[in-house]
């Protein structure tokens, strides 16, 4: 009886329901909201704009003035102000109807505390989700130390709480309305932030027209593949892979990243082609598509900050890609569900095509590079090297043009020069010491002339700043004079295949 009593209320229930929209439908087909919306818009924008024609005339002098005083608010009634700025422009005297604050959960509580010190009124508009404001250490330290000898109350915590949260918690009374409706990005991109932040409770109202590709994922081969705070395979995965995949302008196309340092990375690889930013900047702005680059290669808990993942995804209009590593990620949470999420939606996850020799240098591929070198010689006590050591072998193999070249590993550089005349002593000394060599030369073997010389280059011992880099440095001088053309393959690099073979046919083709 409970099975047939329960069959019969769904079905009951259900033809209610279906009574219901049929209703409502009905209703919604005899009005076009779209037009009373936009009826609505431009009658209060006309009445505005006669209420001023009305008070000021087309003849009208503006004056200007020096600090905000009540005949300033008599010619200027709306004023528009930084939180900071209002230290120096708001005197004691200036009183506003309202003070409306928006972006609030990015004003630190001083701040905000002297906008309200002039308003009879006052409307906090922010977001508790998204970014709070930026505090140094140092500050941070500062306002702590301050906190502690003054007993100020927790409510008042400039260090931990936004100026949005500090006013939340001192005036729990005060109405607070939730702002549901969503206009700007596509269902499909604010449904992620709308179920995993906010509990569903936006009404969406944007719609689906069924576009291709609006939520999309691309995932680095696996490997340890950033440096620090920059990531060079996710970079190049965006030039090569993501970017010509985009359907829009690149002025319409922003690129972001929770780091500095792979912000400026990405600015010296794209230029000024694309407007490329960090999360925290891109707050309050938005682009028709977003690229997000996540950077670690295991997600860390400020790449994984929910405010920092809402505020990224909801800046995407029409389409949202992220790149990230296939690393396995046992720590991630949020950047595990929207991958899911982007999964269950039916976008697309695509696994990057780009790869690197050296990605056998890493953890995942231990037993692989192990089973690789047992097969190939080893010429090194540095497994990049025997890597390079196995490419070259396959490149000069593989094409017949490349049959009469030969190669050879660790050669001194002093047993290449002949005139010691083009060089300065400090050259000189450094070319003569017998642990200057090249990694490869690759040689004529019919004419015993070397034709390119390859050096492989480990990141941390190569990189920027260090020693190694200045010896680097005066090696590429020095080759240069005497016109031997130099391949430099980093480890963090990719298709160094290919990158020999094109430099060897356009040197074979002079």
């Amino acid at each position: 009886m409970i099975p047939l009593l329960q069959r019969n209320y769904y079905q009951v229930r259900q033809e209610e329901l279906t009574a219901e929209i049929d209703r409502i439908e009905k209703q919604l087909a005899t009005s076009d909201a779209p037009a009373m919306v936009a009826r609505l818009s431009d009658d209060s924008m006309r009445y505005l704009r006669s209420r001023l024609a009305a008070r000021y005339g087309k003849e009208h002098k503006r004056p200007i003035f020096q600090h905000i005083t009540p005949e300033l608010l008599k010619e200027y009634p709306v004023v528009l102000s930084t939180t900071f700025s209002s230290r120096s422009n708001f005197r004691a005297e200036t009183l506003f109807d309202y003070v409306i604050m928006d972006e609030a959960s990015q004003v630190s509580s001083e701040t905000g505390a002297l906008a309200l010190m002039c308003a009879r009124n006052a409307v906090i508009v922010g977001d508790s989700m998204q970014l709070p404001n930026v505090i140094t250490d140092a500050d941070r330290l500062s306002m702590q130390a301050i906190a502690a000898k003054h007993a100020i109350d927790t409510r008042y915590d400039c260090a931990a709480l936004s100026f949005l949260e500090s006013v939340c918690r001192v005036f729990p009374e005060a109405p607070q309305t939730l702002l549901r409706e969503h206009y700007r990005c596509h269902p499909k991109i604010i449904n992620f932030c709308n179920q995993r932040f906010y509990g569903g409770r936006l009404l969406i109202m944007t719609e689906d027209h069924g576009e291709p590709d609006v939520i999309t994922a691309w995932r680095t081969t696996p490997g340890h593949h950033a440096r620090g705070a920059f990531n060079p395979r996710e970079i190049e995965t965006i030039r090569r892979e993501v970017l010509p995949s985009v359907p829009c302008e690149p002025a319409e196309i922003g690129i972001i990243s929770p780091y500095n340092e792979q912000v400026n990375a990405l600015h010296r690889e794209l230029g000024g082609s694309v407007d490329v930013a960090t999360v925290h900047k891109f707050q309050g702005r938005e682009k028709e598509a977003i690229i997000l680059s996540t950077v670690d290669n295991q997600i860390t808990a400020f790449t994984d900050d929910p405010n920092l993942l809402n505020v990224a995804v909801s800046r995407a209009k029409q389409q949202f890609t992220l790149v990230t590593s296939s690393n396995k990620q046992p720590d991630s949470r949020n950047i595990a569900d929207l991958l899911a999420y982007i999964d269950y939606n039916g976008g697309k996850i695509t696994e990057s095509a780009i790869h690197s020799v050296f990605d056998l240098l890493y953890e995942p591929y231990a037993e692989a590079r192990r089973e690789f070198l047992k097969r190939h010689r080893r010429i090194s006590e540095f497994d990049s090297e025997n890597l390079t050591y196995a490419l070259l072998e396959r490149v000069l193999e593989a094409d017949p043009v490349f049959r009469h070249l030969g190669f050879l590993c660790h050669q001194p550089l002093r047993q290449l020069i002949r005139d010691w005349t083009l060089l300065n002593d400090e050259e000189c000394r450094y070319a003569l010491n017998g642990a200057t060599h090249l990694d490869f030369l690759i040689y004529n073997r019919v004419s015993k002339r070397p034709v390119l010389a390859i050096e492989t280059d480990g990141f941390q011992f190569h990189k920027q700043g260090t020693r190694q880099s200045e010896r680097d440095q005066m090696k590429d001088r020095i080759l240069d004079r005497y016109g031997l053309p130099l391949l430099r393959l980093s480890t963090t690099g990719t298709d160094e295949e290919a990158k020999i073979h094109t430099q060897l046919t356009e040197l074979l083709q002079r």
